[in-house]
């Protein structure tokens, strides 16, 4: 995922917000996000934790309809990496059991 890749190798965290929030704007736009809780979609981001916040709604959703199992796969697999990579650029161990 071109996304994860880029959060991956941002150079600071200001990029890693920026790009989040450009996915999800992106996402609020088509309905492959249909599915996904409207708290995970909520802008702005209020940092590392509303971050971590987020992807743990998602991670104790247990209830995803069948159609909406790809999209918030997606969206917790690009948390997940901004949650990793703002901790590295911090110097901050993540505290999630995400991949």
């Amino acid at each position: 995922m071109i996304i994860v890749d880029a959060i991956n190798s941002a150079p600071t965290e200001h990029a890693v917000y920026f790009l989040v929030t450009a996915y999800i704007e992106s996402l609020c736009h088509f309905n492959s996000s249909a599915g996904v809780p409207r708290p995970v979609l909520r802008l702005p981001i209020s940092g590392p934790a509303d971050l971590a916040s987020r992807l743990d709604t998602l991670e104790s959703n247990v209830t995803v309809p069948l159609e909406a199992v790809v999209p918030v796969s997606e969206v917790a697999g690009v948390l997940s990496s901004a949650v990793n990579r703002i901790g590295s650029l911090t110097g901050v161990k993540a505290a999630t059991g995400a991949c």
